[in-house]
């Protein structure tokens, strides 16, 4: 009967173990990060493109922006944050209105591996003028 039951615990002890503890060693958020203005993109707005990461399945991306004041700035507050996931997964396009005229914005992709989010490094780029006078290009700023 002891026998029984210690085999019984070992079970349900096993059963208990996380699954997805190998699933999150898979798991790496975006390494890099591509922004492409409505001139590079031809889409109204901006164009983030991620990779370089690994997921799971089932894994999601959230896009969190942060438009900055000037250039020498680095502010994450989450009042002036935008959020959003991507129905395209390693790409979304920011509107306009949420950039606005901001010289420098920042950016941080996060990735859901089996229900836990894992946060990419902060992207910053700054807003550099284009061979076109009409448009601009943003530069990652390292």
């Amino acid at each position: 009967m002891k026998t029984i039951l210690g085999l019984g615990l070992i079970l349900l002890f096993n059963s208990c173990q996380p699954r997805n503890k190998n699933e999150l060693e898979r798991c790496q958020p975006p390494m890099s990060l591509v922004a492409q203005s409505t001139c590079e993109s031809g889409y109204q707005g901006t164009l983030l493109i991620a990779s370089d990461y690994e997921e799971t399945s089932g894994g999601s991306m959230l896009f969190e922006v942060f438009p900055q004041k000037d250039t020498l700035s680095s502010d994450t507050n989450l009042t002036s944050a935008w959020k959003n996931g991507s129905n395209q997964h390693d790409r979304i396009l920011i509107s306009d209105a949420v950039i606005g005229n901001a010289p420098k914005f920042l950016v941080q992709v996060s990735l859901n591996c089996s229900g836990t989010d894992l946060k990419s490094k902060y992207f910053a780029f700054v807003k550099r003028p284009a061979a076109n006078p009409a448009c601009f290009v943003w530069s990652q700023q390292k």
